[in-house]
């Protein structure tokens, strides 16, 4: 069989990174031009991956790119294809970042920003409802997400709050079944590719540790951004979506790197874009540290998720049928929910000043909730609506 050419990878996810609208939605396409197409992967092949990448933290649409193309080439391969994936939105975000951090305190521009900033709620808000839904109906779930909420009203630390959720949805799921063995009617882990994947874990995190302490030498503005980007692209189930809380509970609150409204302004820009919502990495890593920054925070959020892949392909099957994954990852996700509710909250406080601020909120919300507005409809007729409700003067 012909080895495939890297540089047709690159191309093919260049142009679907370019038309990466939409986020999940985008599996389609992608099955569409890697199975009918080409048919460069099965139905199956394509399916277990997505599988896969739905069980880890990261945007799903890269890890599948990053999956297609290890299944094809290798490592090569998959850093080839996510990076193709990722390019078109990082330096689309890269150049809005530029004019949004020059011209952004123009009158004009901050009456959009105003506007806009409701919009933001209600996207959160349309998240939080995907969210739940994807939790199902029951009730262990809800509790979990009830106390996540309580917990991290109450100041315990998220990273604390994620491990404690894992840990109680598997109490509540249960006696939890071992790895493999004859219970699953699976084969358990052999010590080969448990000692492979160990290896391949201690060599990584050297890595990053020896990353770390040479930019925590050379600038620590840079240790704390790869630090931060690390942590969130390791933890971040579901997507950009939970990424938000983490992010703007260390960038804003607690280091001040930007005001709540540039944040919010950044998952603006990050929706409008194409690719994942996680390129936000990109426009807080700009604020700091111009397109070093921008590059640093890309590299260092995407890169955990798409090593995940690459280490956990050849171990899927035990992973799917291992009773213990799912109510981990159940329990992680339902605490993300009640993170993303407390985070709505906040920044609802914090930009709904006003009744024109609180109008242009639930009028996207219905029209994203109940009427399904297209992203790339709505934003203009905000963006119109702020003019005329704001002025040019940026509000009163």
């Amino acid at each position: 069989m012909q080895t495939l050419p890297l540089r047709d990878l690159a191309r093919l996810f260049l142009h679907l990174g370019s038309t990466a609208y939409g986020g999940l939605a985008m599996v389609e396409p992608m099955r569409q031009r890697v199975v009918l197409e080409r048919k460069w992967l099965s139905q199956k092949e394509f399916l277990d991956g997505l599988a896969l990448c739905q069980m880890l933290p990261g945007a799903t649409v890269v890890q599948l790119a990053a999956y297609v193309g290890f299944r094809l080439r290798g490592v090569k391969g998959a850093l080839t294809a996510a990076g193709a994936f990722i390019g078109p939105a990082f330096f689309l975000m890269w150049g809005l970042s530029f004019l949004y951090f020059h011209w952004g305190d123009l009158p004009w521009v901050k009456s959009l920003s105003r506007g806009l900033n409701a919009m933001v709620i209600a996207l959160l808000l349309q998240a939080l409802w995907r969210l739940a839904e994807a939790l199902g109906r029951r009730w262990p779930d809800f509790l979990v997400a009830a106390l996540a909420l309580a917990a991290l009203w109450a100041g315990v630390n998220y990273f604390l709050v994620l491990l404690a959720a894992g840990l109680l949805r598997l109490i509540l799921e249960g006696r939890p079944a071992p790895l493999g063995g004859p219970e699953l009617g699976i084969p358990a882990f052999s010590l080969s590719m448990a000692g492979l994947l160990l290896v391949q874990t201690l060599a990584t995190l050297t890595a990053a540790a020896a990353l770390l302490w040479g930019l925590g030498y050379w600038d620590r503005v840079f240790s704390q951004m790869a630090w931060i980007f690390f942590k969130i692209g390791t933890i971040s189930f579901g997507g950009g979506y939970v990424m938000i809380p983490i992010l703007q509970w260390e960038v804003v609150d607690r280091l001040g790197w930007l005001t709540l409204r540039q944040f919010l302004d950044g998952i603006l820009l990050s929706y409008v874009t194409p690719g994942p919502l996680i390129i936000l990495a990109a426009f807080v890593g700009f604020s700091v540290r111009g397109l070093a920054g921008a590059a640093l925070g890309t590299f260092c959020v995407f890169l955990p998720p798409i090593l995940l892949i690459i280490f956990l392909s050849p171990f899927y099957q035990q992973l799917k049928e291992s009773r213990w994954v799912r109510p981990v990852l159940q329990g992680i996700l339902a605490s993300l929910v009640g993170m993303l509710a407390l985070v709505a909250v906040q920044m609802a406080r914090g930009t709904l000043t006003s009744l024109p601020d609180l109008a242009l909120m639930l009028a996207s919300a219905a029209a994203l909730l109940a009427f399904k507005v297209d992203l790339r409809w709505l934003v203009p007729a905000v963006a119109a609506a702020s003019l005329l409700l704001f002025g040019t003067g940026g509000g009163p």
